[in-house]
């Protein structure tokens, strides 16, 4: 069997050479007018290959197309659908929703860290607003639930399959909130009954608190990148932090300077999650040609080398629910440095052949930022602490899946 895997896909060699003969190579290079793209029986890719008609049609011995990413709008699926009605061998789409969900929740709130940094309010006084609530909106709902935020969730499509969901109008939430974070697919009108391409363009935009901020980590056409330019310059929004842009791999040059925080389509980069990402659609692939796994277990913290109590001091004021927000933010800070990407990816504005910084920045984050989900890391508090500051910390941290107390701990949090 012959495998082309995407080489900025983890464990590569590990997982399908178990099942073939691997040939690695950049995602972006893979299209139509590739050489040999006819005599791969599997395509493992991710969101930065489109899989057109042209793609499909070249790939004539294809049985399998693996996307290791959540979502399958970069692949054709209508066209394929059809093309396997008359092709010799029938191709079958598998993804990995779910495994990077997570990540993508750590990001956001290592982000809103960033933006509540010397807030007098803490977050059990401000509203977020969730436009998604799928695999990750439900994660971020978690973390937000565990701040004690008010939560206003906008998910049309759930609401018709569970009538136990509340899905609040997206103007609700846009005028609501103080942060409204996206988690949608991308679908367009014919797609869906809910299409998300420019699903907030200038007039959505308009509804928003002059103090609030936009944060998207799905799709970068979402949200119409003109229309959120021109929002930015009039401040109102306050600000945008983004993660995924139109024009990958050259976002506007204009929206990554004016908005607060932007980092290159990485949320969901920590490197758990890549590599569950890369394990679900081998598990999947081994099922469907009746092939035994190996072991993968081991390989997701392979290498996991982190601190040993290391001390985290952060502000106190003697209120216990901004203390505890300031707790976290200092742990998350410590996990990982958002805004060391956002000002290594500003700073490629202006320079030669920028989108090749952009993907170079992609391809090398696991190595050179060394980000981890936070579920990855034990806390303890210092025992000086008041216990319902002790307990507001543990509360939070639990809802990121971090291991408060029990010794060995990597992070020992106390009061400067």
């Amino acid at each position: 069997m012959r495998i082309l895997v995407d080489e900025n896909i983890p464990l590569a060699r590990e997982l399908f050479g178990s099942l073939g003969e691997v040939t690695m190579v950049a995602g972006r290079d893979v299209d139509e007018r590739l050489p040999g793209l006819d005599g791969f029986d599997v395509l493992a890719i991710r969101s930065v290959t489109g899989v057109t008609p042209a793609v499909v049609d070249r790939a004539a011995s294809a049985r399998v197309i693996a996307t290791a990413t959540i979502g399958t709008d970069h692949v054709d699926m209508a066209y394929i659908e059809r093309a396997n009605a008359t092709r010799r061998t029938p191709i079958t789409v598998l993804s990995a929703p779910g495994s990077n969900a997570e990540s993508v929740a750590d990001h956001v709130f290592m982000v809103l860290g960033r933006l509540t940094a010397g807030a007098d309010r803490p977050l059990s006084e401000m509203t977020l607003g969730i436009v998604g609530h799928g695999n990750c909106g439900r994660r971020v709902a978690r973390r937000a639930g565990a701040f004690g935020m008010r939560l206003l969730c906008c998910d049309p499509p759930l609401a018709e399959r569970d009538a136990q969901f509340a899905s609040h109008p997206l103007e609700d939430v846009l005028a609501g909130s103080d942060f409204v974070t996206f988690h949608v697919p991308l679908t367009r009108a014919g797609e869906s009954a809910c299409p998300t391409f420019h699903m907030v363009g200038a007039r959505e935009l308009a509804r928003m608190p002059a103090g609030a901020w936009l944060v998207n980590c799905s799709r970068g056409a979402v949200v119409d990148s003109a229309a959120l330019i021109e929002a930015l310059r009039a401040r109102r929004p306050a600000g945008a932090a983004l993660d995924v842009f139109e024009g990958e791999p050259e976002p506007a040059a204009e929206l990554l300077e004016r908005a607060r925080i932007v980092t290159p389509h990485v949320a969901g980069y920590a490197v758990e999650a890549k590599r569950r990402g890369a394990v679900a659609i081998y598990e999947q692939m081994c099922r469907l040609f009746g092939r035994e796994p190996i072991a993968t277990e081991p390989l997701l913290m392979r290498g996991f080398d982190p601190p040993r109590g290391e001390r985290v001091e952060f502000a106190c004021t003697g209120r216990t629910a901004l203390d505890a927000d300031a707790a976290v933010r200092a742990v998350l800070a410590r996990v990982h440095d958002v805004e060391a990407v956002s000002s290594d990816l500003k700073a490629t504005v202006g320079a030669e052949r920028r989108g090749e910084l952009f993907d170079r920045m992609r391809k090398e984050y696991s190595h050179r930022y060394g980000r981890h989900e936070v579920a990855s890391y034990r806390v303890e508090t210092d025992a000086a602490m008041p216990a319902p500051l002790r307990e507001a910390i543990g509360q939070r941290l639990a809802a990121f899946g971090a291991a408060v107390g029990g010794g060995g701990a990597h992070f020992l949090l106390a009061a400067g």
